[in-house]
C-alpha cells in the first residue's frame, strides 16, 4: 500500500538534491500538478506543510450554551457569598453547582470538569489547595467504615469564648466516617456526664454505630488512676452495644474525619461575632443542616448524607431513652486501643504497661479488651500475638 506522506517527502528530498521534476514524477508515479502543489506547500510552511490539512468542522458542537455558563457563574457567586443562613455553610464546588442545576431542571447537565472549567475561566476558583502531608504507609489497624454507622468519630473542641464572654465553651462533635453525617452540641462542661448526654443525643439523631472512636482525652478514658478501671463513657458505650476505640496518644490525625470537619466549620462559625450561646446553637443547627442535607458527597453517588441514609434501617436510641449515667455497671463487650510499640517492646493501656515484644518495636498493634472474658488480646496485622488476664475493677 502506498504511503501518501512518504511519497511527498521523497519527492521533496529528491528535488532538493537537484533532480528534475519530470524524473521525480515518473519515479513516484505522480503528476507534475501534484508535485508543484506540495512543493509550494513546502516552500511556504516547511516540512509541516506536507501533512494533510484537516477538513473537520472546527466549530465546537458540544460547547456549553452561554446561558448555562451564566447560570453556573451565578450559582457559584451566590454560594460563595454565604449571604443567607441557607448558604452560609454550603460547599461551593462543581458537584454542589451541578446538583442545583439539576434541581432547577436544566438539561443536559454539564459534566463536573466542564463546570470547573467555566468557574476557572470566570476567575472564581478558590486559592490552590495545599494538601496535608500524607501519612507514611504502615500497617495501622484502622477500623473499617464501608457503610453508614459502622464507625463514628467523636471529638471535643475547646475551650472557645464568645464576644465579651469569658465562659469556657466546648463543642462536642460526632461524625460518621463513611457518609459524613454529623451531630454537634455546645456545652459549658467537659465532664463525663455531659459527654454521655451528647452521645445519647447524637445516637438518637444519627443512630447507633458499631464502633465509636475517641482520642485519649480524660473526658473519654478517665481522669487518672485508670488502671483496670473503665470510665463511665466506656461503660456507657458497652451498655448500648457499641465498641469504643481509642486512637494512639498525640496522634489526632488518626481521627481524620472529625478533625477535617473541625477545620472546616470553625473558621466559618467562629469568624462571626456571636454574643450569646443561643446564637451559637442556632448557627450549629445551620451547620448540621448544611453538612447533612446540602453537602453533595461523590463517594455516596453524589447524594447528601440524608439522601444516602434514606431507606436504610438504622438502629437508633429511642427518643425517650433514659439511663442512670452516674451508676453504670460493667456490661459485656469490647474496648480497643491502637498503640505504637515502644523501643522496649511495650504498650500503655489505661496507665498500665504490657509487653508486646521487642521484635514489634515501632509497629502498630491493636489491643482489644474483652470485658466478659476479662482478657486483653494484642493483635499485629490481624494476627493474635499475645494475651493477658485483665481483671477489671468494678467500683
Amino acid at each position: 500500500m502506498r504511503n501518501e506522506l512518504s511519497d511527498r517527502q521523497a519527492a521533496i528530498r529528491r528535488r532538493l538534491a537537484g533532480e528534475n521534476v519530470e524524473s521525480i514524477c515518473r519515479s513516484v508515479q505522480r503528476s507534475e500538478v501534484w508535485f508543484h502543489k506540495w512543493w509550494q506547500r513546502y516552500l511556504a510552511q516547511g516540512p509541516e506543510g506536507l501533512y494533510d490539512i484537516s477538513r473537520a468542522n472546527h466549530q465546537v458542537v458540544n460547547r456549553t450554551p452561554p446561558h448555562i455558563e451564566r447560570v453556573v457563574i451565578s450559582i457559584r457567586r451566590r454560594l460563595a457569598a454565604r449571604a443567607t443562613p441557607q448558604t452560609r455553610y454550603s460547599l461551593v464546588g462543581a458537584a454542589t453547582i451541578r446538583a442545583e442545576l439539576k434541581a432547577l431542571g436544566h438539561s443536559p447537565l454539564p459534566a463536573l470538569r466542564t463546570i470547573e472549567a467555566i468557574i476557572a475561566r470566570a476567575g472564581l476558583t478558590c486559592p490552590p489547595l495545599r494538601l496535608a502531608r500524607r501519612l507514611a504507609h504502615s500497617d495501622y489497624p484502622s477500623p473499617a467504615a464501608r457503610d453508614s454507622n459502622e464507625l463514628h468519630q467523636v471529638d471535643l473542641v475547646g475551650p472557645r469564648h464568645l464576644y465579651r464572654d469569658s465562659t469556657d465553651y466546648h463543642f462536642v462533635i460526632c461524625r460518621d466516617v463513611f457518609d459524613g453525617a454529623v451531630y454537634m452540641e455546645l456545652t459549658t462542661s467537659r465532664d463525663m456526664s455531659t459527654i454521655i448526654t451528647c452521645l445519647i443525643h447524637a445516637w438518637q439523631h444519627l443512630g447507633l454505630p458499631e464502633r465509636v472512636q475517641f482520642d485519649n482525652g480524660r473526658e473519654f478514658c478517665g481522669f487518672g488512676r485508670a488502671a483496670r478501671w473503665l470510665s463511665r463513657v466506656i461503660r456507657f458505650c458497652l451498655r448500648v452495644g457499641v465498641e469504643a476505640v481509642f486512637i494512639p496518644r498525640d496522634r489526632p490525625q488518626r481521627n481524620g474525619a472529625v478533625e477535617h470537619f473541625n477545620g472546616w466549620f470553625q473558621p466559618l462559625l467562629l469568624g462571626r461575632h456571636l454574643h450569646r450561646p443561643a446564637d451559637v446553637r442556632r448557627e450549629l443547627r445551620h451547620v448540621m443542616h448544611a453538612a447533612n442535607e446540602q453537602h453533595i458527597r461523590p463517594p455516596l453517588g453524589y447524594k447528601t448524607a440524608v439522601q444516602y441514609r434514606r431507606g436504610k434501617r438504622l438502629r437508633k436510641l429511642p427518643a425517650q431513652f433514659s439511663l442512670d449515667t452516674e451508676q453504670l455497671p460493667l456490661a459485656a463487650g469490647k474496648v480497643t486501643f491502637i498503640r505504637l510499640v515502644s523501643t522496649e517492646g511495650r504498650i500503655d493501656i489505661l496507665e498500665q504497661d504490657f509487653t508486646a515484644g521487642k521484635r514489634l518495636k515501632f509497629q502498630w498493634v491493636k489491643a482489644t479488651l474483652d470485658t466478659q472474658l476479662q482478657r486483653l488480646k494484642i493483635y499485629h496485622t490481624g494476627r493474635l500475638i499475645t494475651s493477658f488476664a485483665y481483671s477489671l475493677r468494678k467500683d
